[in-house]
């Protein structure tokens, strides 16, 4: 099937967002021009693409393998503008970088900004992806440097330490467990929860930590962000399992209440992934070395 880039770009912002009115908003493109370039890309597939429903619409088995590679192939073309605009502005290069939401939330922004005022001809394209879809990217090619949560299989990649996170219980401020300082895997799982969108590694670990205890995640509703979990959870929605220090900047401005989390899982890893080090451009490579210092 052929499909031009705004059809594309727009049929992954409604897949990311549930909503094909979401996705026409974030592309800058009219609702009934939207729905007719989905239904013209369901044409050319010759199958159906996404379900709709009363809250929106769901992405089918065939929807996941063209995002997968409409992902690839937006991404490639946004790295090769970015890179003609820089060669002709003179910058000395570009550098990848494809990451979980943790580590973006938590850790990346300070690292680049300080490397970017050491290095100022230099530029850093940054992009949030779950981390199976950062290891797909890395080996394809379509990132120079990923970091993923330490749990993810990366074969063929080259894994570097970079990160440890703890993972915490956000809960309403009326919430019945709000006097509570900490709780246990059994009583979270009581409850109904708000989740980020399937396939991020926090919501693997979250059904991973259900089938240990042999007891089912009770999903109320999916969102596509962490500040999007906390909202609803002050809302009374459900309560969230999100990374600590992600929650923090909420907890000042939010009616909410944090709780430590005891499982052995809550404590997690993130890694540093590369094709291989010595293919890397000296860009790239004095990128990975100045993400992979210690605090």
């Amino acid at each position: 099937m052929s499909a031009d880039l705004k059809s594309l770009r727009l049929f992954v912002a409604v897949s990311d967002h549930g909503s094909i009115s979401e996705g026409a908003k974030r592309c800058h493109i009219a609702l009934a021009a939207a729905s007719k370039r989905i239904a013209d890309l369901e044409a050319r597939a010759g199958l159906p693409l996404l379900v709709r429903h009363a809250r929106g619409v769901t992405v089918t088995s065939a929807g996941h393998g063209l995002l997968l590679h409409a992902r690839a192939v937006l991404s490639a073309m946004d790295r090769l503008g970015a890179e003609l605009d820089d060669f002709q502005n003179g910058v000395a290069g570009v550098v990848s970088v494809m990451a979980n939401a943790s580590t973006i939330a938590q850790f990346l922004p300070a690292q680049i900004g300080s490397f970017l005022r050491l290095h100022p001809v230099l530029k850093i394209d940054l992009q949030e992806r779950a981390s199976t879809e950062v290891v797909k990217a890395v080996q394809a090619g379509l990132a120079d440097i990923g970091v993923i949560e330490g749990q993810t299989p990366a074969d063929g990649l080259e894994c570097l330490p970079y990160r440890t996170d703890e993972l915490a219980v956000v809960i309403a401020r009326d919430h019945p467990l709000a006097r509570r300082k900490r709780i246990g895997v059994e009583e979270v799982l009581a409850y109904e929860h708000i989740v980020v969108r399937e396939g991020t590694a926090l919501h693997r670990v979250l059904l991973s930590g259900a089938l240990e205890a042999q007891m089912p995640l009770k999903v109320r509703m999916q969102v596509g962000s962490f500040d999007m979990v906390c909202r609803m959870v002050e809302q009374g929605a459900g309560i969230g399992v999100l990374p600590y220090a992600a929650i923090l900047p909420q907890l000042q401005i939010m009616k909410l209440r944090c709780l430590k989390l005891d499982a052995p899982w809550a404590l997690r890893r993130h890694v540093l992934c590369v094709r291989r080090q010595q293919d890397l451009t000296v860009a790239a490579r004095s990128v990975l070395e100045h993400l992979g210092r210690p605090d």
